[in-house]
């Protein structure tokens, strides 16, 4: 494997996966069960209960069952089941193209980014020298993949604030992305548009929104900047769900000072070519992951338009009696992505993958603790977490 190594524990903490403990360029085999995502205080006091909260409920857009301990106001403990909506992927003993159609599906809102991740561990495997155009190719349709997913993490912190306004205005701007996805990949989510060594996207076609691309950022900053000027809005950010211990990921990571991104520290795609640095800030509260989304937002607009110019298609033919193992990480919208596959005589003999947000949703448990549950969404939401990428099992 060309980015990873076994039983190697390198670099910081990436998450887990059913068989491997995962670093930033190594992979520990580990024979617990994963940890569980609870925090229970030694309380006698008999004011304290079980609130529960969830799995359908107003506030979540996802199934995700919480039973809070509080004493009517503070968040004293949490015990999390993210598996109300687990799912098996039947993936085994299919070919790559099978599986991928899967693959994509398992977060919609960030398909672009499982299915590279997924098709770079299967090109690892390969050994495939990708084309640079299509390295290019990928980091266009990741940085507007990023936009769209940071834009709606940013409208859900607007909503139980009843910012009515921005959020309706976020969520314009969102659609507007959205769309333009739809008109150059032919999907709203990029499905069927990642394959092996291409990008099956219109260039050309994107290549004409450049200018409407530039008018969105400077709407988007507006509205951001205006957000930033509200007392009331930033009061309910700031000090709220404050964390800063290791391990952290993705915009978490960056709020609370870590240099932790996949875009900068892997190899696997050229955004060094593209001068890119990421962006610090030493907060590591809502407002800290708020304030993070916001200026990465920009940020991809400009990646986007700079990758534009050697993004191309490629093709490549491959054949179907070939093995071996691969590994890859890049970074999604919300962090650090893995994928793992053995293949066999061009069959998916195993794989296996890491999402952020199984990290990401045991550092927003420990950031809940001593909280009031009237700040709760403003904290859940900055952490971008997707319940859908943390109950999927392979089989």
């Amino acid at each position: 494997m060309r980015y990873y190594k076994f039983n190697v524990r390198d670099g910081y903490y990436i998450g887990e996966t059913r068989q491997f403990s995962i670093y930033e360029k190594g992979m520990i085999r580990r024979d617990e069960p994963l940890e569980r995502l609870q925090i229970i205080p030694k309380i006698n006091d008999k004011n304290h209960f079980n609130f529960q909260y969830g799995p359908a409920t107003g506030g979540l857009i996802e199934s995700l069952d919480f039973k809070i301990i509080t004493n009517g106001e503070a968040i004293k403990g949490i015990v999390v089941n993210p598996y109300v909506k687990s799912r098996t992927m039947r993936c085994l003993n299919k070919t790559i193209d099978e599986c991928l159609l899967l693959v994509e599906r398992i977060n919609g809102y960030h398909s672009a980014s499982h299915s590279i991740a997924f098709l770079s561990a299967v090109e690892d495997a390969l050994n495939i020298d990708i084309a640079e155009g299509t390295y290019y190719g990928r980091i266009v349709i990741l940085e507007l993949e990023r936009i769209r997913s940071h834009l709606l993490v940013l409208k859900r912190m607007c909503e139980p604030a009843g910012f009515g306004v921005p959020m309706y205005q976020l969520s314009y701007i969102n659609e507007i992305i959205t769309r333009i996805i739809s008109d150059i990949s032919g999907h709203r989510y990029f499905y069927s548009t990642n394959k092996l060594n291409r990008v099956d996207v219109d260039f050309g076609l994107l290549s004409s929104y450049i200018q409407t691309l530039i008018k969105i950022k400077r709407e988007f900053e507006n509205i951001f900047n205006g957000l930033l000027e509200s007392k009331i809005f930033i009061n309910r950010l700031q000090g709220n769900g404050l964390i800063k211990d290791d391990p952290l990921i993705g915009p978490a990571a960056r709020a609370a000072g870590f240099k932790r991104d996949a875009r900068s520290n892997v190899s696997i795609l050229p955004y060094k070519e593209l001068n890119f640095e990421p962006i610090i800030f030493n907060e590591g509260d809502s407002f800290g992951r708020f304030y993070i989304r916001g200026l990465e937002i920009s940020q991809s607009f400009d990646l986007c338009i700079n990758a534009l110019e050697r993004a191309e298609q490629s093709e490549y033919n491959y054949s179907n009696n070939f093995s071996g193992e691969g590994a890859a990480r890049l970074e999604s919208p919300s962090g650090d992505l893995f994928y793992y596959v053995n293949i066999d005589n061009g069959l998916i003999k195993d794989v296996q993958m890491s999402s952020p947000s199984y990290l990401n949703l045991k550092s927003f448990i420990k950031s809940a603790i001593n909280t009031i549950f009237t700040d709760f969404h403003f904290n859940f939401e900055s952490f971008g977490i997707w319940v859908s990428e943390v109950g999927v099992e392979f089989i």
